[in-house]
């Protein structure tokens, strides 16, 4: 079968969920007759983002939900398009291009691999390499930074003879993937998925998880994991090869790279201007009171759209530093952020109240959920979390795993469990980034990297499983106790 011919076939499944679901199945146990019509949408935009594609299916699912009685089309519009998560991700992919196209990420990454410290031994050069990589993936979208990345990856492994079937270029290439995916939860800049889970909190709260609140929680606990990570590699993968790597060639790299330039410094003003002021308004809180409701009713969209007007207005040998027509065809993934407004509507949907999907998940889960203790209940959802998001859609999976999580533990409220949704939502969005052991688990790194022929599938499957399993350890046992007390 051809893929015009599954994409069709897709549809028609899709279609016909949807009509069974709208027309034809009872409605029982406080679900109503909009609500099934609305599981039916939400099953079949989940086939479609599936197996079709995550950008004009979307369209689709939006026409759907504009035919639902309780929301039309205006709703279904101001929903999708009219809120400031939308901005926040088209202004901060729209900041974060002109850095893509510095040699900053070199520049960033050969300053701490041949520092004194880094060549003192070939385990010391892998963590300030993986370090680099950390650092520069907490502002830089995972696809980006990998395409970016890794061919000078690969002029790493030239100048430093590591062979293809390596055990240590395998170890690097994978340590690489890992923690670019493990920085992408780490906060919130530029990446889809932790904006995505603090948009659901907000939505269905009225609440909202700062900027700096989730760094907070996200950055301490991705360093763990990338210790976590380091040991295993250190002491069970261990390559026996890794002792071969002279690391005095690493100094050839240095002459590679030019200085900064004029361009390259007011894009890193720009940015760090951007990250002062949404991390500010938490410090000034109990100081100024008034100051910190004015920055806040600016919204997290603010800063990076302030940015983006500097770099549009400053011109270097007449052109602007940050060109619209260009960055709006190459720099903004426009198939994520259209994703994300139309899985923020339909996530808001399904927790509204007329549709009775959230009073049907509360009679049926909500007598298991309050029989299961604190801890169990959270090592549920970020189990469901890791595990999906290494075989689905990142934002797919936190699409249903926030939806679902919010509905069970708002039904939750005056049990003696205690669970936090703030801190569960947070982490659903921190886990969303331990997907590494499918080429779709991250789309746009893992398969990248399997392409270099230094790692496989096989080794990404096994290690990136037992990455997974330490991570889901730790975002469990220490992730949620620090979450809960800061958020």
């Amino acid at each position: 079968m051809n893929k015009q011919k599954k994409t069709y076939l897709s549809l028609l499944i899709s279609f016909l969920i949807i009509l069974i679901f709208g027309k034809l199945l009872p409605a029982s146990n406080g679900l109503t007759n909009e609500g099934l019509w609305t599981l039916g949408i939400f099953i079949a935009a989940l086939i479609m983002w599936t197996t079709i594609s995550i950008s004009w299916p979307c369209l689709i699912v939006l026409f759907f939900l504009g035919l639902l009685p309780s929301v039309g089309y205006q709703n279904a519009f101001i929903g999708t398009f009219g809120n400031s998560t939308l901005a926040f991700l088209i202004f901060t992919f729209a900041l974060v291009y002109p850095l893509s196209q510095t040699n900053f990420i070199r520049r960033c990454t050969i300053a701490l691999i041949t520092n004194p410290i880094a060549k003192k031994s070939p385990w010391r050069f892998v963590i300030f390499l993986f370090t680099a990589i950390t650092f520069l993936g907490l502002f830089i979208s995972p696809t980006v930074l990998m395409v970016t990345f890794m061919p000078f990856l690969l002029d790493i492994f030239k100048v430093l003879h590591i062979e293809k079937g390596s055990k240590v270029g395998s170890m690097i290439t994978m340590g690489s993937v890992f923690c670019i995916n493990l920085s992408s939860g780490m906060t919130a800049i530029a990446h889809v998925w932790p904006t995505l889970a603090i948009s659901f909190y907000k939505g269905a709260t009225g609440k909202e998880i700062s900027q700096f609140q989730y760094m907070l929680v996200g950055i301490p606990l991705g360093i763990l994991i990338m210790i976590g990570m380091l040991l295993i590699f250190r002491f069970i993968y261990y390559p026996k090869n890794i002792n071969n790597i002279n690391l005095r060639s690493v100094e050839k790299l240095k002459g590679a790279v030019s200085p900064a330039d004029r361009k390259e410094k007011i894009v890193l003003a720009t940015m760090l201007l951007t990250v002062i002021l949404w991390v500010v308004p938490s410090f000034i809180k109990g100081i100024l009171p008034t100051v910190y409701t004015t920055i806040s009713g600016w919204t997290t969209a603010f800063p990076p759209l302030l940015g983006c007007i500097i770099l549009m207005v400053i011109n270097i040998d007449g052109k602007s530093i940050l060109n619209f027509n260009e960055v709006t065809t190459k720099g903004i993934s426009w198939s994520s952020v259209l994703m994300v407004g139309v899985a923020s509507e339909l996530g808001n949907i399904l927790t509204a109240k007329p549709m009775g999907i959230e009073t049907w998940l509360t009679n049926v889960l909500s007598p298991i959920a309050k029989g299961l203790p604190e801890m169990l209940l959270v090592l549920f959802f970020v189990v469901w979390c890791v595990i999906e998001t290494n075989f689905s859609s990142s934002i797919v999976t936190t699409t249903i795993v926030s939806s679902i999580a919010i509905s069970i533990i708002t039904s939750l409220k005056g049990s003696a469990n205690g669970v936090s949704l703030a801190a569960i939502i947070a982490l659903i969005g921190f886990g969303v980034g331990i997907s590494n052991m499918t080429p779709a688990g991250q789309a746009g790194v893992n398969p990248i990297a399997i392409g270099t022929g230094y790692t496989s599938t096989k080794d990404m499957l096994i290690w990136g499983g037992i990455f997974a399993v330490i991570s889901i350890v730790l975002i469990t046992s220490v992730g949620y106790p620090l979450a809960k007390a800061i958020l």
